[in-house]
């Protein structure tokens, strides 16, 4: 009678320790590291224009792939993200507030909140690192400018800033640095596009009969 029990305790055994070992296996939790690409710098800021110069900052939205997680582009067809690097926004938070520093309180533009004026949408397209051909971080934005009755102008912008080399620490911040200034190269090509459309719609206005 005990020969027969002897498998039985046996396989128990096994299964007693096998929370065990599956314990001393189990790898290091991952411990996320948070960014933004926001860099404190000093801008020029223009002389505010002799003409009155308004806009409306409509939607600022973001491809559906780009959440909180920096995105990697390993090819055309295929992106993956980083588990440990997050960013403390999402890039439409950060394309947003930017649009409106570099319009606003770099340009001089009154800011519209209701009432008939020019507004500026904006899509995030690509907010990404990108691997091959080249290293580099992109930024692309499409755009439309239009008033209550037509488009005025619609055009998108692509920068693309290369990723200095680095290992370990290094190499995340020099992404997230490429990227802060493909973005603030981007933001600035919009803005001055959408200025440029306000003077000419002002201008247009003064010398009207």
């Amino acid at each position: 009678m005990i020969a027969g029990r002897v498998p039985v305790i046996a396989v128990s055994a096994l299964f007693a320790l096998m929370p065990a070992c599956a314990l001393l296996t189990k790898a290091a939790p991952i411990e996320p590291r948070y960014f933004s690409p926001e860099m404190v710098v000093a801008k020029h800021v223009e002389p505010a224009s002799p003409i009155a110069l308004e806009l409306r900052l409509g939607r600022v939205n973001a491809g559906a792939y780009l959440k909180d997680r920096i995105v990697r582009r390993d090819s055309m067809y295929e992106v993956a993200y980083y588990d440990e690097r997050l960013w403390t926004e999402k890039p439409e938070t950060y394309v947003k507030r930017a649009l409106a520093q570099a319009i606003f309180d770099e340009r001089g533009v009154r800011q519209v909140r209701s009432g008939a004026a020019l507004t500026l949408e904006v899509d995030v397209l690509a907010f990404e690192e990108v691997m091959k051909p080249a290293h580099v971080g992109r930024v692309e934005l499409s755009y439309v400018l239009y008033d209550d009755r037509v488009v005025r102008l619609s055009r998108s912008v692509v920068v693309e800033r290369p990723i200095a080399a680095a290992k370990g620490d290094a190499a995340a911040d020099a992404i997230v640095e490429a990227l802060a200034s493909a973005m603030s190269l981007a933001v600035d090509a919009v803005a001055i596009a959408a200025t440029t459309e306000l003077h000419t719609e002002a201008s247009a206005q003064t010398m009207a009969p």
